[in-house]
C-alpha cells in the first residue's frame, strides 16, 4: 500500500506541473501580444548618394628648389603672393658666381690665344713639311698641340656657359602663373641644389579651380562614375553646400588600418576663393536619381519577425532572397519576395515583386502587455543577411 501511495503522489505531482506550465503559457500568451508598425507602399522619387570624406587640394602644384647652392640674399614673395611665369621669387648671393664667371671669361681668352698660336704653328709646319724642311715627327707634334688647344678652347667655352647659367640661376623664378602656397626659406639661410634638397617654394597653379580627393570605400566605388554630380561641406562654412563634378576615379587602392578606399577626384569651382588647400570635406556623390518609382521604406527590407511571431507556412520557403513582411488575418505575417533597386536613407525602389501601391508592409514590431495596455517598446531584432 505504501508503494502504491508513492506512485499516486508522483502522478499527482506530474499532473500539477503540467497544469501549472500550461496555465503559464496561456497567461503569457494573453499577457503579451505583438503589435506591428506598418507603412504603405507608394510611388515617389529616390535619390541615392555615396558618402565619403576628402581633402581639398589645388588642381596642380609645383615645388621649386634651388639650382645652385648658396646663401639667400633676397626674398621677393611671401605666402599668398600672386606670381607670373618668370617672376623672381628669391635671390641667392651672386658674388661667388660673378667671380666664377670672370674666371671662366679669362680662361676662355687664354684658350683662344693658345689656339691661335697652335694654329699658326701647325700651318707653318705644314708648309715646311711639304717642302721637306722638317721631319714628320715635328709636323705631327704641332698638329697634336693644335688639336689639344682646340679641345681646351671647347672646354673653356663650355665652362663659360655653365658660369653664366649658374649666375642666372642665383635668381629663383616661378615656372608658372599661380599663387605661393608655401615659403620655406628666410634671408641668410643656406640652400643646396639637387633632388635631395627640400623645396623652397610651393606654387599652386590656380586656386579659382580646385580638386577634392574623396576616399570612397571599396563597397561603394562600383557605383561611382565620371561626370556624376557631387556636393560637400567643410567645417569653415557648415551652413553652405558646395558642388562639383567627378573627374577621375583612381584605380590605386589606399589601405588604412586594413580598410581599402579609392581616390575619387572631384573638380570644383572656387572663384570666390573661400575654399583653401587642406580643408577636410564631407562628400556626397549622386549615383542614382529615380522619379515616380514604386518604393517601400528601407526599414521594411530590414525587418525580421520575432521568433514567436505567427508566420505563414509558405514564408519559410523564401530563403536567400529579399523579402518584405505584410500582415494577414488573425495576427499572422506573410513574406513577399521582392527585387530591390536603388536605395536612399529612407526608401528603397522595388523593381518587381508581388507588391502594389497602397499595400501595407511591416517596418517594426513592439510588445504589448495585455489587452489595451501600452506597448512596452520596440523588439530588438537581429540584422538580416538578405539586404
Amino acid at each position: 500500500m505504501k508503494t502504491l501511495d508513492k506512485k499516486t503522489v508522483a502522478i499527482i505531482v506530474i499532473l500539477l506541473i503540467v497544469v501549472v506550465y500550461l496555465a503559464y503559457r496561456i497567461f503569457q500568451k494573453e499577457a503579451f501580444s505583438i503589435a506591428y508598425k506598418t507603412a504603405k507602399v507608394d510611388t515617389g522619387n529616390i535619390t541615392s548618394y555615396v558618402t565619403a570624406t576628402g581633402t581639398l587640394n589645388p588642381t596642380s602644384t609645383v615645388e621649386i628648389g634651388g639650382q645652385v647652392s648658396g646663401t639667400i640674399k633676397n626674398i621677393f614673395v611671401d605666402f599668398n603672393s600672386a606670381v607670373k611665369k618668370g617672376d623672381a621669387l628669391a635671390e641667392i648671393d651672386p658674388t661667388p658666381f660673378n667671380s666664377q664667371l670672370k674666371q671662366a671669361q679669362a680662361d676662355l681668352k687664354k684658350a683662344v690665344a693658345n689656339a691661335e698660336i697652335a694654329k699658326t704653328l701647325q700651318r707653318a709646319n705644314e708648309e715646311l713639311y711639304k717642302k721637306r724642311l722638317i721631319s714628320k715627327e715635328e709636323y705631327d707634334d704641332s698638329t697634336g698641340k693644335y688639336s689639344s688647344a682646340i679641345a681646351t678652347l671647347d672646354q673653356a667655352t663650355a665652362a663659360l656657359e655653365i658660369a653664366k647659367a649658374n649666375l642666372d640661376n642665383t635668381t629663383i623664378r616661378s615656372p608658372i602663373d599661380g599663387i605661393v602656397i608655401s615659403r620655406k626659406i628666410n634671408i641668410s639661410e643656406i640652400v643646396t641644389s639637387g633632388q635631395s634638397s627640400s623645396p623652397l617654394f610651393l606654387i599652386a597653379e590656380d586656386l579659382s579651380r580646385m580638386k577634392l580627393d574623396a576616399h570612397v570605400s571599396e563597397a561603394d566605388i562600383g557605383k561611382v562614375k565620371n561626370e556624376e554630380e557631387a556636393e560637400f561641406t567643410v567645417d569653415a562654412y557648415p551652413n553652405q553646400t558646395f558642388k562639383g563634378t567627378v573627374w577621375q576615379i583612381k584605380n590605386e587602392p589606399i589601405t588604412t588600418n586594413n580598410v581599402i578606399t579609392y581616390d575619387v577626384v572631384v573638380l570644383i569651382d572656387n572663384k570666390d576663393f573661400k575654399l583653401k588647400p587642406g580643408m577636410t570635406a564631407e562628400v556626397k556623390i549622386l549615383v542614382a536619381h529615380k522619379k515616380d518609382v514604386l518604393r517601400v521604406p528601407t526599414a521594411a527590407l530590414r525587418f525580421i519577425p520575432p521568433p514567436y511571431a505567427l508566420v505563414d507556412e509558405e514564408s519559410k520557403e523564401l530563403n536567400n532572397t529579399s523579402v518584405v513582411w505584410v500582415p494577414i488575418k488573425n495576427g499572422r505575417l506573410k513574406a513577399v519576395s521582392v527585387n530591390p533597386g536603388v536605395s536612399d536613407e529612407a526608401f528603397t525602389e522595388i523593381l518587381d515583386g508581388n507588391l502594389g501601391e497602397g499595400e501595407k508592409v511591416i517596418v517594426e514590431a513592439t510588445e504589448k502587455a495585455g489587452t489595451g495596455s501600452e506597448p512596452l517598446g520596440p523588439i530588438v531584432l537581429p540584422k538580416p543577411q538578405r539586404f
